[in-house]
C-alpha cells in the first residue's frame, strides 16, 4: 500500500506500540515516522506492557514482545529518533515541518498539550480520543462512560489549539472490554489504533475526511476518584451497570 504522505509522530509509550501494530497488520507504508523520548525521563503513559491475557476482544490486542521500534521498520523506511520529553521540542517541530508529508498520525505522552505553533505550521495532526465527542473530553473519558452505561466511544479528530476540540472525522462506540483485560494499557490503545486504522485506509484510499455533525459541548473529565474507577471495572465483571440518579 503506498505511503500517502503520512508521518507516524510517536512517543515511546504502550499505546504507540498498539497503533504501530495495527498499522502493520494493515498492511500501511507510511513516508516517515518519528520516535521522541528522553532515556530515564518519567512521562505519563510511558510504561512496560504487562503480559497480554489470553481472552477474546473485538479488536486485536498488542503483543508486549513486539518492540516499537521493530514494528515502525515494518510501517517505514524513514524512521528518525529525537530526544525530547514533550511534542513541543523544537527538534520535533522543525523535523515535523521538514518532513514534506500531507497528514500527522499522533501518539504522545498522556497530558501534553500541542503547541498553537506546531499544529499552524504543520500538515493536519490525527489523533484518536477515548471517549465520544463532544460529550465526553478529558483524559478518564472511558471510565464515566462506562459508569452510564455507554460503553466504550472513540472519536478521532484533526487537531486544534482546544483540547479535545478538533473537526471530528469518525465516532464509533465498543463496547466494555472482558473482565479481566487491562483497560489501560490493552483495551483503551487497541480500540483507538482499530478506528484510526480505518481512517487511514479511507484517507489513502480517496483523500478527504468524512466529519461529523454533533451537538452540545459535553464535559470534562480529567480525574477519575479511585472508587468510581474500581465501580467501573465491577459494572464490566458482570455485576451489572451501576445506577445513575436522574
Amino acid at each position: 500500500m503506498k505511503d500517502g504522505g503520512i508521518l507516524f509522530l510517536a512517543a515511546n509509550t504502550p499505546r504507540s506500540q498498539t497503533y504501530a501494530q495495527a498499522f502493520v497488520a494493515r498492511g500501511f507504508r507510511f513516508a516517515k515516522a518519528i520516535l521522541f523520548d528522553r532515556p530515564g525521563a518519567v512521562q505519563p503513559g510511558k510504561a512496560e506492557l504487562p503480559s497480554r491475557p489470553n481472552i477474546a476482544t473485538v479488536v486485536p490486542l498488542p503483543d508486549p514482545q513486539i518492540p516499537l521500534t521493530r514494528s515502525l521498520d515494518g510501517l517505514t523506511a524513514s524512521v528518525q529518533r529525537i530526544e525530547a520529553e514533550s511534542v513541543n521540542d523544537g527538534a520535533i517541530l522543525e523535523a515535523v515541518s521538514m518532513a514534506g508529508v500531507d497528514l500527522v498520525i499522533y501518539s504522545g505522552y498522556g497530558g501534553q498539550v500541542i503547541s498553537r505553533e506546531l499544529l499552524e505550521q504543520s500538515p493536519p495532526f490525527l489523533h484518536a480520543h477515548s471517549g465520544w465527542l463532544p460529550d465526553y473530553r478529558g483524559s478518564t473519558t472511558i471510565y464515566y462512560s462506562l459508569l452510564a452505561g455507554e460503553g466504550c466511544g472513540v472519536s478521532v479528530i484533526k487537531m486544534a489549539p482546544a483540547i479535545d476540540q478538533g473537526p471530528i472525522v469518525a465516532r464509533r462506540r465498543y463496547p466494555p472490554p472482558p473482565a479481566g483485560v487491562d483497560i489501560d494499557y490493552f483495551y483503551d490503545s487497541a480500540i483507538r489504533a482499530d478506528i484510526m486504522a480505518d481512517v487511514i485506509a479511507k484517507w489513502q484510499s480517496d483523500g478527504k475526511f468524512d466529519e461529523v455533525a454533533t451537538e452540545g459541548d459535553g464535559a470534562d473529565h480529567y480525574v477519575v476518584h479511585p472508587l468510581l474507577k474500581h465501580l467501573a471495572l465491577l459494572s464490566i465483571a458482570g455485576n451489572g451497570p451501576v445506577a445513575r440518579n436522574s
